[in-house]
């Protein structure tokens, strides 16, 4: 595929890559609508998500710019790039499913056409077919550090509070967690080793305060837990837990995007399944039959 989107950022990693040319929660948003329910019109949008109309216009324009919509007429419709984030949406869907319902029934119930009625999107490793798990991939090299805040600071943080408003979401609670820049980008360097303050001040070039904030909200999550390193002065690292090490078929989705759509067919990191050796292709599939899955093959059916 041709690198269709137009991404500021340099491609050190394409996670970083499509966190900015996907944008923040509400970018998400917008496009998990049009892929799931086919939304087109501004004053859909709106109506279905409860977003400020400067904010919505604001997104919109973003996503077109970036090659991700285009806008005919009153109608705002997906490119091939955009369409492609199916994925991304799908492993936000089935984490939030998982963590963050508290024993209530899906919000939205997936449909694969071809096997059950109700699965989730999995990834697999499309020469081996197994289930990719965070402890089973290798890479190839750390991206290189931001060498200033970059991007993202020039951004103001959603108010991830208001992202569940109009109705219940799996994939709006998963935003709550991981919907500002920051906040995935740390999650990124947790998956790639990071687990001392010093080592995300390094690798991403991020204010301490900031920094201290949204570690602080990844805690509160459950998403890393604080361990302490050295009594004089306090020093703690920070690990993922069980919630957090399984939300790794988010930024792994969000890599293999960038890879096909920012990286000119040169991935800036090449990851390697250790299950089977092979260059791992993550691939989305049926929880049930373990196909795999496109946004032809399911139907959505919101509970509410």
């Amino acid at each position: 595929m041709s690198d269709l989107v137009k991404a500021a950022a340099p491609l050190s990693c394409s996670v970083f890559g499509a966190t900015e040319a996907i944008g923040d929660a509400w970018s998400w948003l917008l496009l998990s609508e049009a892929i799931i329910d086919d939304t087109r019109r501004f004053d859909a949008f709106q109506s279905r998500l409860q977003i400020a109309r400067s904010t919505l216009s604001a997104r919109l324009s973003a996503l077109c710019a970036n090659g991700l919509m285009v806008q005919d007429g009153r109608d705002y419709t997906l490119t091939a790039a955009g369409a492609d984030f199916f994925t991304c949406a799908m492993t936000a869907m089935a984490w939030g499913d998982r963590w963050c319902l508290d024993g209530a029934a899906a919000p939205t119930r997936v449909a694969h056409l071809g096997c059950r009625d109700q699965i989730r999107g999995e990834l697999r490793c499309a020469a081996c077919n197994e289930v990719v798990l965070a402890r089973d991939v290798s890479f190839s090299r750390r991206p290189e550090a931001l060498e200033s805040a970059g991007a993202a600071a020039r951004h103001r943080a959603p108010n991830l509070d208001l992202l569940q408003r109009p109705r219940r979401s799996s994939i709006a609670a998963t935003l709550q967690v991981i919907g500002d820049r920051w906040s995935a980008l740390i999650i990124r360097e947790l998956f790639y080793g990071s687990m001392r303050f010093e080592d995300f001040l390094r690798h991403l070039g991020i204010a301490s305060n900031i920094l201290s904030q949204r570690l602080q909200r990844l805690v509160d999550h459950g998403i890393v837990g604080k361990h302490p390193y050295q009594t004089r002065p306090p020093r703690h690292e920070y690990r993922l837990t069980a919630k957090g090490l399984d939300l790794y078929p988010v930024p792994l989705s969000m890599l293999a995007w960038g890879d096909r759509w920012l990286a000119s067919g040169q991935p800036p990191v090449r990851l390697a399944h250790l299950r089977c050796d092979a260059v791992l292709t993550p691939r989305l599939s049926c929880s049930e039959c373990a196909r795999p899955i496109t946004r032809a093959d399911v139907s959505f059916e919101h509970r509410d």
